[in-house]
């Protein structure tokens, strides 16, 4: 660890009031915009390591974030090591052990989560930690660590040059001025910093759309995160997450190109969802909802750019670090951060802080995140196309059905939704194995049945392609120029996600960042 530096500067800007006192204002070797898991856990690393740090956020912590609040196995060993998991288990959260699959409001799955508890430098679960509590014990350990934080303080705009970065702000209504050697963007899907340095990510095959709540009436008191696929909200999900005390965040998601094709209004998808979880779950029927579900939005990895520019840098949602099939991003947001500060740290005493020497960065996320992202976007992809529905629910069910008697295809199979390490040639041979199997067994099911005069297996066979094939030419006659691009889009995709399969580069977010 280095060692922390010593300053001098005078100082201009009055840390009580934030008014702007002199053209000399205190510069920082690093400003960061947001102060949600990404930037505050970048100014714990960043102030550990003795850079003179601030961090802005708009709100005054504590304050409610749109999120689903899963924490699963990896973001907890960060926390852990940041010094942090110990204060947010003093709320007692519950363990989330179990997961459940719903299908057109069936349940088809219930399990232990396969893949939790086979890395034994992982926690066994998860945790549900509601944002206001998890970012504010998160920037209050970054405070303790040396990092300057003002909240209520609105970037309005940055501009940089050879001598480093220059940001306008408002803070409790005065106009003040903060500058640094370096800006870093963890100010969300509607980034300043991403706009003001022209990267904002806003391609609509990349955006979910969701609505969350909270409700109170869960019975059992058992870890069990479950999931919900249906034809109201394909491509998409809900989900039911339990807290303690009988209380649940719920919520679903759905692609942005999706509503903007079909005209779904997400507050009523969320209504309906609502009242569907409350029929088909077992212990979700007396919930209810302790306030109205509030809206928020996440970009995916599948539209994250270079996220470096001159004297600065875009991580967590600013950046689209978020996992592109279930949406979570507190612990891709996380890994970000650790990763900019490896590249901060060693470009920021060279002085060399052009866009150029900050590629750097991008080198780095792309060998951390690529080989598990690129093949997670891919199966994203393969399911933007609503027409599919049909055939892709009586896959899942299928699937549902294999993982519920065989764990090792469920482990494998089942990484591609919220695994820890996502082994994209293992998840194909899985896929492959029990295709043949199953191929198999159908054929020695189908002369048994053609000898006694029968042809349900061939059938059968004959009707699942013929739904394929007949999805394919509705999606073509609905729209035949949106089709071919979604098909060109996806065969990019898989070419891709083959280069890395070839490779068998394993995941490197196993090991972590740290």
């Amino acid at each position: 660890m280095a060692n922390k530096r010593k300053t001098t500067r005078k100082t201009g800007v009055n840390h009580s009031s934030g008014k702007r006192l002199s053209e000399h204002d205190v510069r920082y070797d690093v400003v960061i915009v947001g102060a949600g898991p990404a930037g505050s856990t970048l100014a714990w690393k960043l102030a550990l390591e003795g850079l003179k740090t601030i961090v802005l956020d708009g709100a005054r912590f504590p304050r409610e974030k749109v999120c689903g609040d899963y924490i699963e196995p990896r973001g907890l060993h960060i926390l852990d090591l940041m010094g942090c998991l110990q204060t947010l288990e003093a709320t007692s959260p519950l363990p989330i052990t179990y997961s459940s699959t719903y299908v057109d409001g069936r349940r088809c799955y219930i399990g232990r989560i396969p893949f939790y508890g086979v890395h034994k430098h992982l926690p066994k679960h998860g945790y549900i930690i509601p944002r206001d509590s998890l970012d504010n014990v998160i920037l209050q350990f970054a405070i303790k660590a040396g990092a300057t934080a003002h909240q209520e303080t609105y970037v309005t705009d940055f501009s940089a040059n050879r001598t480093g970065v220059t940001l306008q702000a408002i803070r409790h209504g005065e106009r003040v001025v903060y500058r640094g050697r370096i800006i870093v963007g963890a100010d969300g899907v509607n980034s300043i910093v991403a706009r003001g340095a022209g990267l904002v990510a806003d391609d609509p095959r990349y955006i979910a759309l969701s609505q969350r709540a909270y409700a109170d009436g869960y019975e059992g008191g058992i870890g069990e995160a479950a999931f919900f696929f249906d034809a109201d909200f394909f491509p998409g999900y809900g989900w039911m997450f339990p807290m303690s005390q009988g209380r649940v965040n719920l919520g679903v998601g759905v692609l942005k190109e999706t509503c903007q094709r079909n005209g779904i209004a997400v507050p009523q998808l969320f209504r309906d969802f609502f009242e569907k979880l409350r029929r088909s779950h077992p212990r979700c029927r007396k919930l209810k909802l302790l306030r109205p579900p509030i809206g928020g939005i996440v970009k995916t990895y599948g539209g994250s750019g270079p996220n470096y520019f001159n004297n600065g840098l875009l991580i967590g949602d600013a950046g689209c670090f978020v996992d592109p099939m279930t949406g979570e991003g507190i612990t891709p947001a996380m890994e970000s951060a650790l990763i900019a500060a490896r590249i901060i740290l060693d470009v920021l005493p060279r002085g060399r802080l052009d866009a150029t020497s900050l590629s750097a960065y991008e080198n780095e996320f792309r060998k951390y995140f690529d080989p598990s992202m690129i093949f997670v976007d891919l199966c994203a992809a393969t399911l933007r196309n609503p027409h599919y529905w049909d055939s892709w629910k009586k896959a899942l069910i299928k699937g549902c059905a294999l993982a519920q008697k065989d764990s090792k295809f469920a482990a494998t199979a089942g990484a591609c939704f919220g695994g820890l390490e996502v082994n994209p040639s293992g998840i194909l041979a899985e896929m492959w194995v029990k295709t043949a199997e199953t191929l198999l067994g159908i054929g020695l099911k189908s002369m048994l049945e053609i000898t006694d005069g029968r042809v349900n297996g061939v059938a059968l066979t004959l009707q699942e392609m013929a739904g394929w094939m007949n999805n394919s030419w509705v999606s073509l006659l609905n729209d035949a120029f949106w089709h071919v691009g979604w098909t060109m889009d996806v065969q990019r995709k898989w070419i891709h996600a083959l280069s890395i399969v070839s490779s068998r580069l394993q995941d490197p977010r196993i090991k972590g960042v740290v």
